[in-house]
Formats: C-alpha cells, structure tokens, sequence
C-alpha cells in the first residue's frame, strides 16, 4: 500500500487504494485503510494528507526518502550508483526524476559501507574516440520529445537548421538514436512519409499535440539506419571480406575483440598481422582503419585499397606542399 502512494504533486485515495489491494487479493474496507492512513502518517513524517474532508488525497512529499522493504542492499546500491553515472544523460527527465530518490538513497548506503565508501576514486570512464563536450538540449524540450515517443504522440516545434534558419514543423516521432555526443530523433514532419533525422539541440521550443502519430508503413529504425541515414553504411546491409596488415603489435586487442566470428589472424614473416573478416561496409569502417595512420595497409577488397591510396594521396599533398 505504502509504494503505491506517489509522490507530491500526484496524489491517491483511500478509495483507489482500496481497489488497487482488492487486485491483489487483499480485501480490505475504506474503513481499514483509512486507519491505516492514519497510523502511518505518525510513523512516517513524510507521508501527508491534503486535509479534504469528502476523501482526503495522500502522497509522499517531493523530498522524501526511498522506504523500500526489503531495503536496498550493498550490489544494489552500488548498480543505482552506476547508472546514474551512466545513464543520467540518456534516461528520459520524467523517469530521472523518479529515479533520483533511490540515487540517493544508493548514495547513503555506499557512505557507511566498508568497500565501496570510496569506490569512486577506483573507477573511471574512459573513451576510445576523441571526447567531444555533449551537445547542450533545453530541458523542456527534451521532456515534450520523449513524452511524444512514448506516448506517440505528435508534437509542434521550432527547429534550427545548420544554416542558422529555424522554422515550425509538425513532428511524428519515430525513434530516438544516441550517437556520442549527439542525441538524434527520427521522424516525420506534416503529412510526409520520409523519414528524417534532427539533433535534439537543435531544437528551439517544442508542444506536445493530442494528435496520435502516424508513422509509415512497416518503419524498422534498424533498417533506416543500415540504409546510410547517419552515414554509417554506405550500402544498405552491404558486407565485404577486409583483408589488411597491421603493423606489429597494434592489432592485439583483435584476438580478444574480433571484428567478426569469422576473423582469421595470420602472423606475417616480417613480423605484421594480416586480418581477414567479414563486416559492413561503413564509414565507421573507414574512420576506424584511418585511426591507426600508417600502422594499417589495406590489402582487401581492391576498391577499398584504391580508395585509401587516393585519400593518402591527397594527405600526402596537404602536408608535403
């Protein structure tokens, strides 16, 4: 009864408390719970009536501690910790704000706990690509956006395009894409049926409408992003087998994190490792090849290495001219 009391400003009634025991085969009187109310208003000074005589409204005040049974444990604790860490920037703001309680509480428990009081200066975050300062989105923008997808619902906002011009469009959310540092939600706009891609940051004010979503016709947010949308393939679903040379010692890590279940890893006589494997055929896989500079010779396919050997060519006469 207790957890099902929500918090401030939302409120419940002994009424609706009544038939939500009654679901779980608890059957009890407005009478009894009404009592009950009562007593543990005494025992938990965070738990408030509104006064009203006809049926009086109960909640948790806004600040108000978890009270779970059985409580939260050290793991527990610990996993909560975590994902605040992990996930604050990717949890829609309405379920952040439910969440926060028990982030709190997780944080009280790991202060008087032997082993993890200090667990924070044992780990860290790090990123295998170059850090880039996450994209600033207006709180109220990014609740309206995810209160549209879930609810699909449409939504009027105001988008800035990258050429500084915004204008208003009718949005039919569709999906959400976290990429880096960059939050992307796919939709539609008016009556189109194409659907596109616009930066959460992007965006100047939005409104949520009452007007359900229509979306097009058998839309796969997979499919849409293996078509090239974010410029991660470059055919939709294309596959090719890689062969390259890695110079030795950098391609290590690959017996331990395969690029495919069917890597093949040769150690060469002049000490390189040639790498066979099947994968997309992507700009990821460029830029990711491009990394390692001279350290990596593209042996396979042919079109792959013509391609690298043009792009060295025009490097080549930036710096050397």
């Amino acid at each position: 009864m207790l957890q099902n009391i929500p918090r401030y400003p939302r409120k419940t009634s002994a009424r609706e408390l009544v038939d939500f025991l009654n679901t779980k085969g608890f059957n009890v009187t407005i009478r009894t719970v009404q009592r009950d109310l009562n007593d543990f208003a005494e025992t938990f000074p965070d738990l408030r009536g509104d006064g009203k005589k006809d049926m009086q409204g109960w909640s948790w005040i806004r600040e108000t501690r978890v009270h779970d049974i059985p409580n939260i444990n050290e793991s527990m604790a610990f996993t909560f910790y975590l994902a605040e860490i992990f996930l604050s920037k990717l949890i829609p703001p309405s379920a952040l704000k439910l969440l926060q309680p028990y982030f709190d509480h997780s944080e009280d428990i790991l202060k008087h706990c032997e082993g993890y009081a200090e667990w924070g200066k044992h780990v860290r975050i790090l990123s295998r690509t170059q850090p880039l300062i996450p994209a600033q989105i207006q709180k109220e923008v990014l609740e309206v956006i995810y209160e549209s997808l879930f609810k699909q619902k449409q939504f009027r906002g105001r988008y800035r395009k990258k050429d500084s011009n915004d204008a208003e469009y009718v949005f039919h959310p569709l999906g959400l894409i976290f990429r880096e540092s960059v939050i992307y939600l796919v939709a539609t706009v008016w009556d189109y049926k194409d659907p596109l891609h616009f930066a959460l940051h992007r965006f100047i004010s939005c409104e949520q409408m009452i007007d359900k979503v229509t979306p097009p016709e058998n839309f796969n947010l997979d499919e849409y992003i293996a078509k090239g949308s974010f410029e991660y393939a470059d055919a939709e679903d294309k596959k090719i087998k890689l062969v390259v040379l890695f110079s030795e010692g950098t391609a290590d890590h690959l017996a331990e994190t395969p690029l495919s279940e069917d890597q093949e890893m040769i150690q060469k006589r002049d000490g390189r490792m040639q790498i066979a494997a099947t994968v997309t055929d992507s700009r990821q896989l460029r830029w990711w090849l491009l990394g390692f500079g001279h350290y990596v010779e593209v042996i396979r396919p042919k079109s792959l290495r013509d391609e690298f050997a043009e792009h060295c060519k025009k490097m080549a006469k930036s710096y050397l001219s």
